[in-house]
Formats: C-alpha cells, structure tokens, sequence
C-alpha cells in the first residue's frame, strides 16, 4: 500500500491514542543533551516535543502518552496534562533502568489501550495519520509500519520493500536490495506485544520482525520524507523545515483574520461610486507604486474587460512615466499626468497602496500630489490601502483599509488583498458587465 499527500480533513474518525517513544539518551547530540532531553531540544523557538505535539493536534489526535526516560521529569514538568497544547497527555516512566522501545510500551499499555499509534520521540512526521490508522484497519494484521523510500540517503535503508510489502526488515544488517526505511510510524493493537517481557528491557525492531517472520505485519509507503532531531545534522535540517511551515501556517491564518475582518460597508461604498462613475460615462485612472503599480495595470484590465469601464494607469505608459520623472521630477509625475489626460469631476481616482502616502515624511509623494490635484479637481477619490492608509485616507471619499494583523507583513497583506478586493469589485453584481472566461465555460 501506498499513501497518497496529506490532508487534514481525512480524519473522519476518531483515532487511537499516539505513543511517543521519549526516553532515549540522545547521545549523537552532544553537549544539548547533557542537562536536557532531547524532547526539550530548541526547534523553531519551542520545545521540540511541543512542535510533535501541535503537529498531532493539527492531524487530529488528542490522546497522547509520552514514554519517558533520561531527565523525563524535565519533560513532565513542561508539558503538564497537555491542556496548554490542546490535547489530554499521560507521562509513563521507564523506571530505574531504560526499558528500550518495546519495554516502554508494554509499560504504557494501561494508559494506551487495545489500539494506538506509535511515534518515535525525535521523529517530525507530517502525514496524513487517518490514512495510516484506515490502513492499519483494513489490513487485519496486528500491526503496521510505515515506510519511505530513502534510497540510503541520510540513513542507511532498513526495509526490502516490494509489491507492497514488507519482504525483510533490519536494521543491523542492511542489504542492497533495501532502498525503504522504517518510517518512524507505527499501529499496533495491543496483542502485538504479548510476547514482550514486563519491566525488562526490549527492541521494538525485534517486535517488527517478530511479526514480519508470522505474516501479521501490515506495511503502508508514505511519499513525504521524515525529519528527525536524532543527529546534529538532522537536528539543523528539522529546524529549518518546522520554520519555514510555522511561517506558512501563520501567514496563511494572517490572510484569513484579514479576510474577516475587511470592512464590507467600506467595499460597497466603493462599488457604488464605481457603478456610478460607469453611469455617468466617467473615466477610471488606477495609481500605485512598486508592487501596487504592478496591481494597477492587472486592475485596468478587469475594470475595462469585466466591469466595461473606462480605465488607465501612469504606470502602464514606462516611457511616458520615466520620462515625467527625469524631466519634472517623482513627485509630480501622477500629478501632470492627470493634468493630461484631463481629470474632471466625471472621473474617479483610484488609489493602490500599502501606506496611502505621507506628506510630511515625502513617503509617495507621487502619490500625495495626484490625490491633491484629484480633489483640486473635483474629481471621486477612493482607495485599497494598508496600514491606516495615509495621506489618501484622510483625503478619499470612499477606501477599504486592508486591516494590519502582523507587522512584519503588512506590505505582502495588503498587495495580496488588493487583488481579493478588486476581483471582488469587478466580480459584483452591481459591476460585472462580462463573464470570465472560465466561469463562463461549460
């Protein structure tokens, strides 16, 4: 069996409590292991324990039981009865002499019960857990193991894996014709551990091939590689990949709080002085600076091909712009632009910014001054702006404020929004005046 990409909503049904193999020395790492555990080892700002745990919660598995052994009480003591974390944690010790892997959980099957999970403790795997358990399920064996085609890359392959099984596993004696790994993911039903000595030391490896040699071991490919804290090298690598998805994660939950809280009032009031200056046969002219001029010439196309409304941008024109900027100076170029093309009172400006302008400081003062002559003009103002948007804010007649929900991401926010912003305007009943091709295919 093979497991396709991962996705949290596959989780359909309840799932068996994870054990999480914790109790090991963590030798390879040296001096961090000395004083600390290596569930306690710095990833990503926490606990590395904690980021499995998150990752877990994210899967859809609540019931945790953390098997502990060198300085386990340091790990108890963080993580508590795993409210803070969102799930319900049991700590079960190893006792005076480490148990190994298997001991361990023959040791924790009071709090695991007749199925469950087991996660080795510097293991980061983000699969699709549901998808594993359903295996497990439909395979009837006693338990299953996870594996991943490595190639010998990064660890010496274990498994000889063909048509879908599981033909040898060891991982004292590779062979050339391994090119899987054990994955680090195991389901059990508890029976599967009946042969394991209580309170005596015991390989969960030797387990598997207990199983493997009777035919009751269920094996599932997984295709998204592991990632481990067990090795400097491996510690330095697990590092990286948990930041670069906290900061997925967290951007994308950033898009979506800005999503909710857009101010809908302030859109419609922009969309009816649109629908009005398209009534009135007046002119639209789109103005914006770095990425936001990028935006205004994506916006004159749907204004004119969707919405069926007059529409222009300075800064579509490179020749003309660079131009006025050598020969006039920055700040007048939107300005004498407009001048030109002979804004009225009929025409509408709109502005596309992350700051909206700021007189005082000189901040886009492109910008400013063609705000200014717009309403010397008389002329509609109104504007997609980030931050508190600035000069044009204070000077529009209709904006929508992209809300500011992490500093150090407002100018990626409010680029982004501008587009949701004007798709939606251009896509609003009140506006659209031409289908889109696609939606318009059938």
């Amino acid at each position: 069996m093979r497991l396709q990409s991962p996705t949290d909503s596959s989780a359909a049904r309840a799932l068996p409590p994870v054990a999480i193999l914790a109790g090991g020395l963590g030798t390879r790492l040296g001096s961090l292991t000395e004083q600390t555990p290596k569930a306690l080892v710095e990833v990503a700002g926490r606990p590395f324990i904690v980021q499995q745990l998150e990752l877990l919660r994210r899967r859809g598995l609540r019931r945790i039981v953390v098997c502990l052994g060198h300085h386990g009480e340091q790990v108890r003591n963080v993580l508590g009865d795993g409210t803070a974390w969102g799930v319900e944690l049991r700590c079960v010790f190893d006792g005076a002499a480490p148990l190994g892997t298997a001991g361990a959980l023959k040791q924790a099957l009071p709090e695991l019960g007749a199925t469950f999970f087991v996660l080795y403790g510097d293991a980061y795997l983000d699969c699709d857990y549901a998808a594993v358990y359903q295996a497990f399920l439909d395979s009837g064996k006693a338990a299953l193991m996870t594996v991943f085609k490595n190639d010998g890359d990064g660890q010496p392959s274990n498994v000889e894996w063909a048509e879908g099984r599981i033909r040898r596993y060891d991982k004292t004696a590779p062979s050339p014709a391994m090119r899987h790994i054990d994955y680090g993911l195991g389901v059990f039903q508890a029976a599967a551990l009946a042969g394991v000595p209580e309170g005596r030391p015991a390989d969960l490896a030797e387990v598997y091939q207990s199983l493997l040699a009777r035919q009751d071991l269920a094996a599932l490919e997984v295709p998204q590689r592991f990632h481990e804290i067990g090795s400097p090298e491996g510690l330095a690598e697990t590092r990286a990949y948990v930041a670069r998805a906290l900061h997925t994660r967290s951007y994308l939950a950033e898009a979506a709080e800005i999503a909710r809280r857009l101010d809908t009032e302030a859109i419609e009031s922009v969309v009816r002085r649109l629908a009005e200056l398209r009534a009135r046969g007046g002119r639209l002219f789109i103005l914006g600076v770095g990425g936001s001029a990028g935006n205004a010439s994506h916006a004159v196309n749907d204004f004119r091909k969707i919405a069926g409304i007059e529409a222009y941008a300075p800064s579509d024109n490179v020749s003309e712009l660079t131009a006025r900027i050598n020969d006039d100076g920055w700040e007048r170029s939107y300005a004498d632009w407009l001048k030109v093309s002979r804004l009225s009172s009929r025409d509408l400006v709109l502005v596309l910014s992350v700051g909206g302008g700021d007189a005082e400081r000189n901040i886009s003062a492109n910008l400013v001054r063609a705000v200014a002559y717009a309403r010397a003009v008389s002329a509609t103002i109104c504007g997609i702006l980030g931050r508190d948007g600035g000069y044009t804010a204070r000077h529009a007649d209709a904006c929508v404020l992209i809300p500011s929900v992490n500093p150090a991401t407002v100018t990626a926010h409010a680029e982004a929004f501008q587009a949701v912003v004007w798709h939606l305007m251009v896509s609003h009943p009140a506006l659209q005046a031409a289908p889109m091709k696609w939606e318009s295919l059938r």
